[in-house]
């Protein structure tokens, strides 16, 4: 084998790495997105059963919801700027189905990192309303 083309299977071989990396972390945010709906499910269930105590001890779920959005931000953006690379190696080669589906790639990977995105700004923006909401409920007439 060429040194050359050893050295590209290598470097090939970390940005694998690097991908299944950034595929963990999406396994662990989904987890963790899990862990805060089944909270939440045990929630309700206490409340229909009476126990509204017990129910109000729970974990609150934003903060664990939050962590979650911000891993699957950041490993989306790993992927958009993979994403990105490929389209430029896909340009300076004369392959034209790599330099579609590299572009196509790229779109898929803006348009799921955008939505990951206002996911992220929309629960944070429903949690400051919440707690705005339950400040002026709590102050004095």
């Amino acid at each position: 084998m060429e040194e050359e083309q050893k050295k590209t299977l290598c470097a090939q071989l970390g940005v694998v790495d690097d991908s299944l990396f950034f595929l963990l972390l999406i396994i662990a945010a989904t987890l963790l997105s899990f862990w805060s709906v089944s909270l939440q499910r045990k929630g309700l269930c206490l409340t229909i059963q009476g126990e509204t105590e017990t129910a109000g001890q729970l974990p609150p779920i934003y903060p664990i919801r939050h962590k979650a959005s911000a891993i699957i931000v950041g490993a989306l953006g790993f992927f958009l700027c993979l994403a990105l690379r490929t389209l430029e190696e896909a340009e300076e080669g004369g392959d034209c189905v790599a330099k579609r589906s590299a572009r196509s790639n790229l779109w898929a990977s803006l348009f799921v990192l955008l939505a990951a995105m206002l996911r992220y700004q929309d629960l944070d923006f429903v949690e400051r309303c919440q707690a705005s909401l339950e400040e002026e409920d709590t102050l004095p007439d």
